[in-house]
């Protein structure tokens, strides 16, 4: 469940410019140690033409005015076209680095590392000003800078490394951090945890590449400690035709607990256990080393919008069930947490919003003691809570309906097969999943396509339909859904986990977006609205 939170994700890159042991996203040799976010995108005109054929009309919109200003900040109001001026001599990609500024006041500076393939093109374009733009020099390390004055009124930091790299820096103090990676000093390069992390994903054809400092990040650009336990954090994006195909990795600090390492991969047999209507799961491989890892390093709990102690306190106050010392001795490799859409009837007869039914599924590795926990239930809920407890049983398989005397509310729990058993709440969910679903959750387009991107042995899932779960907002414990039309766009999101050693986990991430309509190519340039504070709005 925790190993599925923490979403985003690496790349190994295309190239090295510059002597390097590794290969790295472009340009990760010169970019600072002390980078706090950086994203290396290709230049491949059709690549972004792909991207803005996704999605719905409005976060369309906001995707083409977001790649506007960035076009117009950068090029256009520097003089410059892209297809005429740039395409003929840039590289395949670039890398945006975003540094904290000297001073250390929060405020941070942004590099742009842009690889020259043809030298002798690009000398032409660089060798003087245009469209009114004023240029003034000044040496570092023997490297010519030119400070930059645009049409705009925006100062830039310019300069040519080796011939192989334009660097353009909204401050001084950003080209020449820079300038001294050029020269030997610490780059991203060095990092032995970032050079693991590369490791575990590839993706050579993507459209965006990421590096996060996380607690660097965190404290300088949201002032926050986001993501605790959590050190760094890579990912890559490529295009699908229905979607966005994410590779991630994390890895803890030096200073983190090593939590990962009894957590195993295997695989999984959620997707066939639950039917093709899902609404949201959350699954583990490693119920017991996951839980003794929440329990013992508090900085992950805090990830979770439940803390597992707070969970094991109320069952144990509601049924006298205490769950370390009553159900985890018993409970095996794998356990999956399930939200299913409505039963019909509720559908019908709620005037708000209705509940969603729940179900949770349980690899055991003592069957008798399952029973007995069973059994002291159905005891708690028949003298406690009025519910009475009919026997049945589906395909062989022997299971309990608990009804409330109150009538409203219906549970059951029973065996999926001889090692698993379920715990379910609503009136159709035994239906739903015993003994098995009519149509698994394979048979979802969404999730299947997660299936086929990830490995065959991980450590959990996480997914959940966003179309299904608005229906739902207010009546299951769900954090709100972020507001803004990019955020809209997304159908489905999907995350199989996977832990790669003791410190590092890998993610597959499956972003479903709609076909949007056909796309015509960005408005023409207008150097008028190409203002600095454009390029942060977010739509």
């Amino acid at each position: 469940m925790l190993l599925v939170l923490g979403g985003a994700a690496a790349y190994l890159g295309l190239r090295q410019r510059l002597a390097t042991t590794a290969e790295l996203p472009v340009g990760m040799e010169l970019v600072p140690g002390n980078a706090l976010v950086t994203l290396t995108m290709t230049t491949d005109e059709n690549q972004w033409t792909r991207l803005r054929q996704l999605g719905t009309p409005e976060s369309q919109k906001s995707l083409d005015r977001l790649l506007v200003t960035w076009r117009d900040r950068i090029l256009n109001a520097n003089g410059y076209r892209f297809r005429t001026d740039i395409e003929p001599w840039i590289g395949d990609q670039v890398t945006l680095a975003f540094l904290p500024a000297a001073g250390g006041d929060g405020a941070t500076e942004r590099v742009l590392l842009v690889p020259i393939e043809e030298p002798l093109k690009a000398q032409e374009l660089l060798s003087e000003p245009r469209n009114g733009v004023n240029w003034v020099g000044r040496d570092y390390r023997d490297i010519k800078i030119q400070s930059i004055k645009t049409a705009t009124g925006e100062t830039l930091e310019s300069a040519v490394l080796d011939q192989q790299w334009l660097v353009l820096a909204s401050g001084t103090s950003g080209i020449e951090a820079v300038i001294d990676s050029f020269d030997g000093e610490g780059s991203m390069a060095d990092s032995n945890a970032y050079r693991q992390a590369i490791k575990h994903v590839q993706m050579p054809s993507s459209l965006v590449q990421l590096y996060v400092n996380v607690p660097a990040a965190s404290s300088v650009l949201a002032g926050s400690d986001a993501l605790p336990g959590i050190n760094g954090l890579v990912a890559a994006v490529d295009l699908l035709p229905n979607g966005l195909d994410i590779e991630a990795s994390t890895w803890l600090g030096p200073e983190d607990q090593p939590v990962y390492g009894d957590m195993a991969n295997g695989r999984s047999w959620t997707p066939e256990r639950l039917p093709e209507s899902t609404v949201l799961l959350l699954s583990t491989g490693s119920i017991g080393p996951l839980w003794q890892a929440l329990s013992e390093a508090e900085q992950l709990t805090a990830l979770l919008p439940i803390a597992p102690a707070a969970l094991a306190e109320g069952l144990k106050t509601q049924t006298g069930l205490d769950f370390e010392n009553d159900i985890l001795p018993w409970l095996g490799r794998e356990v999956t947490f399930a939200l299913l859409p409505p039963a019909a009837g509720d559908k019908a007869a709620s005037a708000t919003a209705p509940m969603g039914q729940l179900a949770l599924m349980a690899e055991v590795s003592d069957r008798d003691a399952a029973e007995a926990i069973w059994t002291q239930l159905d005891e708690v809920m028949v003298s406690r809570f009025r519910f009475d407890v009919q026997p049945s049983q589906t395909a062989t398989l022997p299971m309990n309906r608990l009804v409330s005397y109150y009538g409203g509310i219906a549970m059951g729990h029973g065996w999926l097969d001889k090692n698993v058993t379920f715990f379910g709440v609503g009136a159709e969910v035994l239906d739903a999943i015993a003994p098995s679903p009519r149509k698994s959750l394979k048979a979802n387009q969404a999730f299947q396509t997660l299936l086929d991107i990830s490995p065959q042995e991980h450590n959990g899932y996480f997914f959940i339909d966003f179309d299904r779960i608005h229906d739902l907002q207010g009546t299951v414990p769900f954090p709100t859904l972020p507001d803004g039309s990019i955020f809209s766009a997304v159908k489905t999101l999907g995350v199989t986990t996977t832990v790669q050693d003791e410190r590092n986990l890998s993610y597959d991430i499956f972003v479903e977006l709609p076909k949007g309509r056909r796309v015509k190519p960005l408005p023409a340039p207008d150097v008028s609205n190409a203002k600095p504070d454009d390029a942060n709005a977010e739509e």
